[in-house]
């Protein structure tokens, strides 16, 4: 087994700067505390505590202490505090790090709304978000799946990134922010020594068969590298000392690759090195052991049978002549061996199937004897019964295994699929076309995929959106492009979303060739929102704002539509520059505005429901689209302190029409002007109202509609 070391791995110069300002102010004598830990490395941060550097979590006063700060940084409140505290500042912040805090700075103090691609909790995230002038308006993500969730995106966003974050997240957050219609700015913030980790430890895992991460788990940096590593296909074990060594991840390994974390030092390094070292060695020592104890046991059977060699010196005596009998039958014998077939391990034959049962699928390929295909060596496809792979009668390809002077025959079917598979494969991949797999299993990180042998679909190369569980496509078949082929380490990777993005293209193109505004286009409501719905037109999306849905008020789009349905949409807008298109709902239906005085004459009296009340009026709709305003003097004939005393929402009510406004789209109504005969007549509340309080009632309202009546005759005069 060899080991490769990535480069750069280990300490980045930010890291090794922090520590180094530390013993720095320990060689000076002082009190030393850092807040928090320096880096997120148990082992340094224990070594610097036990030379003097105390960690603490809260300020206290102090005389003349000095107080270092993290790599990560800290808020610039902490920092002033702690100098009200008595402190001396050492500000070990990572350079990168102050610049992505100062560009924070600068933008919030423009009004800018930012987002913050990173962990929440995490230190340096926490830092940058303090520097912000409004905190509020710094939006932290971990990565494109909470763009998806946000119910709405502003339309500016300026994309800042936690230094240690990969640039395929920071990509992947910006393409969801652009397809919610957001205008992203990104800046690059991304610390160049953490890219560099990154981009050796992926070359380096695509090169062996199992990597080991050292660092802790508390690091972000490390974490992801490990994340990177693991999405390359391959075992990936996070080690924090050479302690946690398992030789048992070697079993079978011809290669191992190293990397570290940003705060991992050079010495756990070098002692997991010299770990996997010595259990090299140690394996060596005891293969060397085993083939030295065979000798010994084939050296005393020697030994044992020696003293009946003599017996075999029957064979120097003269021989009989073959009579013509036994020349006969050699001759049959030599004939029928030259009839055999001639094998040999790794050549790939076709035989056909005799036998299929649990214990293996036998296969005639025309040798001496029939060969036996282990379950195992069946297919890398899953199934349940052998039967569903290999039929008696069938004739199948197969690979030999192992033969022996015996006759015994040891066989693959699934081998010899893979070899045919790597021939197609590689025809594809040359040529750029797209393949069908099946889907057989979900694991860590993505999709296996079936096409005569295994293939991995990470689970960005799925869909065209992230998908938290992909455990619905187990069975599928998908068509999918071959982005990475290596037949020397058995290495096939896959991207449905290519294929699926190259068809979406495709449509688009061939959409808005065909797009006019003013058309009326038949689509289906993908999403909801606060603001609106998006509808697939067959190639490319359009927003039906809130405001185009129906021609009355819409409180939110599910009032009107709902996620998988089927509309017909009127194109109102047509921005190819940025890809947007703006839809209308209600501009396929009648407006009922342009009959509305002959629906609704001035001074005719209508029936309708009260929607809504505020300090001025009721609003009362008509019909679908049409509302019209009772304004509070024109509740009732008495003084009316607030529409509620006079009408509730939901109630029916009889209207009179006072005016109409097509070109504002308003109507004035009154309810107090509709003649008692046409009134809505309202049951009494109690069957046994006395009959002076009806009288009494009846009094107070003639009072009240007479001393109405007057003021209204003056006005006629």
């Amino acid at each position: 087994m060899k080991i490769f070391r990535a480069d750069p791995c280990g300490f980045c110069p930010g890291v090794k700067r922090a520590i180094a300002l530390t013993e720095r102010a320990l060689a000076k004598g002082t009190k030393v505390y850092t807040f928090g830990p320096l880096v997120h490395n148990e082992r340094v941060v224990a070594k610097l505590q036990s030379k003097g550097a105390q960690s603490i979590e809260q300020l206290m006063d102090v005389d003349s202490a000095v107080l270092v700060i993290r790599a990560h940084g800290v808020s610039p409140r902490l920092i002033a505090e702690a100098k009200s505290h008595g402190f001396i500042i050492y500000d070990a912040t990572c350079p990168r790090v102050r610049k992505v805090q100062e560009l924070v700075a600068r933008l919030g103090a423009e009004g800018r709304t930012i987002i913050l691609v990173g962990e929440s909790e995490h230190p340096e995230v926490r830092g940058i978000v303090a520097h912000a002038l409004d905190p509020a308006k710094i939006i932290v993500v971990r990565g494109p799946s909470n763009i998806e969730q946000m119910s709405t995106v502003p339309e500016a966003v300026e994309l800042v990134a936690q230094t240690t974050q990969s640039r395929a997240n920071i990509q992947a957050v910006a393409q969801a922010l652009l397809a919610r219609g957001a205008e992203v700015n990104i800046h690059d913030t991304i610390c160049d020594a953490t890219t560099k980790r990154q981009t050796a430890a992926q070359e380096l895992a695509r090169q062996v068969d199992v990597m080991i991460v050292v660092g802790s788990n508390q690091s972000a940096n490390t974490r992801r590298l490990a994340q990177i590593c693991r999405a390359e296909g391959i075992p990936t074990y996070l080690v924090t000392s050479a302690t946690e060594i398992d030789p048992k991840w070697f079993a079978g390994k011809e290669t191992v690759g190293i990397t570290a974390g940003a705060s991992a030092p050079e010495e756990i390094i070098e002692e997991v090195c010299g770990r996997m070292t010595e259990d090299i060695l140690k394996e060596q020592e005891e293969v060397q052991k085993e083939q030295e104890e065979v000798q010994t046991v084939t050296e005393e059977q020697q030994v044992d049978t020696a003293p009946e060699a003599p017996e075999e010196k029957e064979e120097e005596t003269p021989q009989e002549t073959p009579n013509a009998a036994s020349e006969a039958k050699e001759s049959v014998e030599e004939l029928y061996a030259s009839s055999l077939l001639t094998l040999q391990e790794g050549q790939v034959v076709t035989g056909k199937v005799v036998q299929v049962d649990n214990d293996g699928v036998l296969v005639d390929v025309g040798y001496k004897s029939e060969g036996l295909i282990p379950l195992g060596e069946l297919s890398d496809a899953p199934f349940d019964n052998p039967e569903e792979i290999a039929q008696v009668g069938e004739e199948i390809k197969v690979s030999v295994l192992k033969l022996d002077t015996e006759g015994s025959l040891l066989l693959s079917k699934r081998r010899a699929d893979q070899e045919e598979a790597w021939e197609i494969l590689q025809k594809h991949y040359e040529n750029a076309e797209p393949i069908d797999g099946k889907v057989i299993e979900v694991v860590r990180g993505g999709l296996i995929v079936y096409l005569g042998l295994r293939a991995f679909m990470p689970a960005s190369q799925v869909g065209l959106r992230y998908e938290a569980d992909l455990s619905h496509y187990v069975g599928q078949t998908l068509k999918a492009k071959i982005i990475e082929l290596e037949p020397a380490r058995r290495r096939v990777i896959l991207s449905h979303r290519s294929v699926l993005e190259e068809e979406r293209e495709a449509k688009r193109k061939a959409l808005w060739a065909e797009l006019e505004v003013g058309q009326i286009r038949h689509g289906k409501v993908t999403k909801l929102t606060d603001f609106g719905a998006f509808v697939d037109l067959g190639g490319a999306e359009g927003l039906v704002h809130i405001s185009e849905m129906a021609w009355s008020r819409v409180r939110h789009p599910s009032e009107v539509v709902s996620e998988g349905e089927e509309v017909d949409v009127k194109v109102l807008r047509l921005d190819p520059e940025r890809n947007r298109i703006s839809l209308g709902i209600k501009q396929v239906k009648p407006d009922p505005w342009l009959e509305i005085r002959q629906n609704f004459p001035v001074g005719t009296v209508h029936e309708g429901l009260v929607t809504n009340i505020l300090d001025f009026g009721a609003f009362v709709k008509l019909m679908d689209g049409v509302e019209g305003l009772v304004h509070i003097s024109q509740l009732a004939p008495r003084h009316v302190g607030h529409p509620t005393e006079i009408v509730q929402i939901g109630e029916n009510v009889k209207v009179k029409v006072l005016d109409i406004n097509e070109e504002a789209r308003r109507i004035s109504l009154s309810i107090k002007q509709v003649p008692p005969e046409l009134q809505i007549s309202t049951p009494a509340e109690e069957a046994d109202v006395d009959v002076a309080e009806e009288d009494a009632s009846d009094a107070g309202t003639t009072e009240s509609t007479e001393m109405n009546d007057e003021p209204e005759t003056t006005e006629d005069e």
